[in-house]
């Protein structure tokens, strides 16, 4: 039951992560330090407009839905275990009580 729930849970995460990394900014490139102040005090000396985008490029209801439905199914998961957890010591209690009427009766 664990392996099935740590394959549920690395999956989610591997659906997820490709989404996550496709809106990190990109790293700058150090290589050219001086000509990057330069720049930087060139865009400060002016002001240039900016648009947004468009369009948003991920969803913001699918990915709550995903949300939603992980929580969903860890829980319904969590409760399973619970349920049989229970069961094993509800039969663990009987074995030992019949052990001790046996023991008592002798």
């Amino acid at each position: 039951m664990r392996a099935l729930i740590a394959a549920l849970v690395l999956g989610c995460t591997m659906l997820i992560t490709p989404l996550a990394l496709a809106d990190s900014p990109p790293e700058p490139d150090t290589t050219d330090a001086g000509a990057q102040e330069d720049a930087a005090e060139e865009r400060a000396t002016q002001f240039v407009g900016v648009r947004g985008p468009e369009a948003e490029s991920i969803p913001g209801g699918a990915l709550l839905l995903a949300a939603y439905a992980v929580v969903w199914a860890l829980l319904f998961l969590f409760l399973l275990r619970m349920r049989g957890l229970q069961r094993q010591t509800a039969e663990e209690l009987e074995r030992l009580s019949a052990q001790i009427r046996a023991s008592e009766g002798q």
